[in-house]
């Protein structure tokens, strides 16, 4: 069903998932009530430890990827896929798609990219290493890694502790896998 699907993932019964065949997922995922995923194109790549919570909206078309330790909040969108508004096609059915414009561009979430409650992250954005993402933004140019960001636009704000973050995921995961 799914490209790949790591261990101890767990996917609740009102998500909802078109073209799993497009979505790899690694160990300890978790896909919450009433999120939608649709992988098409380039697909959907949920790396290890993320979640992604209530009422969350993935459509890929380019690249959608979650680096180990990303999230994101209730009722995120993430788009790499879009039509183009400027009047160059038609927009949305299917039956159009001979008179369509669609932009596809990669959406990266680095390792412990956190992004807040509603937010909206456009085709093209990259989250950096341990960059936040605070509720409500609309992210249409990438962010920095190890900041806080927020904002419509979102842009970044102050720095993040690097180094503690990294110390604990060392610890965790040698208490996780037994080293």
């Amino acid at each position: 069903m799914f490209k790949h699907r790591g261990k101890n993932v767990t996917i609740y019964d009102t998500a909802k998932i078109i073209h799993p065949e497009n979505i790899s997922l690694g160990d300890e995922v978790i896909i919450a009530d009433f999120s939608f995923l649709y992988a098409v194109g380039e697909g959907i790549e949920i790396g290890n430890f993320c979640h992604l919570t209530e009422h969350s909206i993935i459509q890929s078309g380019g690249l959608v990827k979650f680096n180990d330790f990303s999230a994101i909040g209730p009722r995120t969108t993430i788009l790499a896929a879009s039509d183009d508004y400027e009047g160059n096609g038609f927009i949305g059915l299917t039956a159009l798609n001979d008179y369509r414009k669609l932009h596809y561009e990669a959406v990266i979430l680095g390792r412990h990219a956190h992004i807040g409650m509603g937010c909206i992250i456009m085709p093209g954005v990259t989250i950096g290493e341990g960059c936040s993402i605070g509720a409500g933004s609309l992210v249409t140019k990438s962010m920095p890694p190890w900041t806080i960001c927020y904002g419509s636009p979102c842009k970044p704000i102050k720095a993040k502790p690097k180094e503690k973050i990294l110390s604990m995921e060392e610890s965790f995961l040698r208490e996780y896998y037994g080293i």
